[in-house]
């Protein structure tokens, strides 16, 4: 009797834990926390980045907190926590998945490290507890933004969609519409197409005997170096924004130039006569 009760019990077990492991799937996004626990500083040694970045190789959505596309649903996310134990001998990192409300949905094994040097344990102990991620098949869903002003329950909405000021967007509706009549829609649309923008969630570009990696997010691009000689690890270069015809690319320094992609899916990153030309990759 006790043998079945043992057994009934870990079956139900082994279902819940498989539930929970494919219900990573049902959600939209995953927040990436800019300064673990752990950390005296925020994205110490980049492991911040690397977390984001292994989060959008194998299937999801990841952002910092501050990079969330606005008015999207807040339970529609998850949320990301490494803990990291750093020791003399060997260097722990495990991986903690929580939803909206706190909960625990998904924890990863210990990943370890008998490197001495701080960054690369950690870089190579945080790699192995992606291993149980990557066993999951993740494909999350595509994210859903909601009208913010038909929401009664402000909470459901991010922390940086709250921060919207919800009246200055009534705003610039109203003047769209009164400037804009609908016969100047279809024109608009036209112009639109001819911005070339990669449809591609990768696109692969080469420039100066380097690859670059361009990824396709809710808000725009992302390009990547790919680094041969550091385990395959890609640095960020910046991002590409698009509003409406206009297209900026800012790197990790903040600073903005102008960007376009011409008709031979080429990005073109500059301003003046000091532009790069980084060239498609079929």
């Amino acid at each position: 009797m006790n043998k079945l009760v043992v057994g009934i019990f870990l079956f139900i077990s082994m279902i819940s834990k498989s539930f929970s492991q494919k219900s990573l799937s049902d959600y939209s996004y995953v927040i990436v926390s800019e300064q673990f626990e752990f950390q005296k500083e925020k994205d110490k040694y980049q492991l911040n980045s690397l977390t984001k970045f292994l989060f959008n190789k194998y299937g999801f959505h990841a952002f910092f907190d501050r990079e969330v596309p606005l008015n999207v649903l807040r339970c529609d996310g998850i949320w990301a926590e490494v803990e990291g134990t750093p020791g003399f001998i060997i260097t722990k990192a495990q991986l903690v998945l929580r939803d909206c409300k706190g909960k625990e949905i998904f924890r990863t094994n210990y990943g370890k490290s008998k490197v001495k040097d701080y960054k690369k344990a950690y870089y190579e102990s945080i790699r192995e507890t992606f291993e149980d991620i990557i066993s999951l098949n993740v494909n999350q869903k595509e994210i859903v933004v909601v009208d913010i002003e038909t929401i009664s329950d402000p909470q459901i909405l991010p922390d940086n969609t709250k921060k919207l000021p919800v009246v200055e967007t009534s705003i610039i509706a109203t003047n769209s519409i009164k400037k804009e009549p609908l016969k100047k829609v279809e024109p608009i649309i036209e112009k639109t197409i001819k911005l070339n923008l990669p449809l591609n969630k990768y696109t692969n570009y080469n420039y100066m005997g380097k690859t670059f990696l361009l990824r396709k997010t809710a808000i725009g691009y992302t390009l990547y170096q790919e680094l041969i000689d550091a385990d395959d690890d890609l640095l960020l270069i910046g991002k590409v924004d698009v509003k409406g015809l206009k297209i900026n690319f800012k790197n990790e320094k903040d600073k903005t130039v102008e960007a376009f992609f011409d008709e031979s899916n080429n990005l073109i990153i500059g301003n003046g006569n000091e532009k790069m030309m980084y060239n498609y990759i079929n």
